[in-house]
């Protein structure tokens, strides 16, 4: 299985869907924050990841990071083709 499907099956609640919609961009945000407000990038951080684990306890589950941490970079990319692609898994 590819780690998009495992980070796709792993997001089927529609609920944390959209908490992950939330979470992702605060989270990556972080990255430019952090250049004018290191603080507010700190908090920016932990905020993102308890709106993840939030919509992974609706889910039942948890996140594809505990098991695979380089799912994290994949998060930008569910969400990318979440909101303009298909949102089928590509071919592996």
């Amino acid at each position: 299985m590819s780690l998009y499907s495992q980070y796709d099956n792993e997001h089927k609640h529609p609920v944390n869907r959209a908490l992950h919609m939330l979470a992702i961009p605060l989270g990556f945000s972080a990255l430019v924050v952090v250049w004018f407000h290191w603080v507010a990038a700190l908090l920016l951080v932990p905020a993102a990841f308890a709106l993840a684990w939030v919509g992974h306890m609706v889910e039942g589950n948890q996140p594809a990071t505990v098991t695979n941490p380089a799912a994290i970079v994949m998060a930008p990319v569910w969400m990318a083709r979440r909101l303009f692609g298909a949102g089928t898994p590509p071919a592996s």
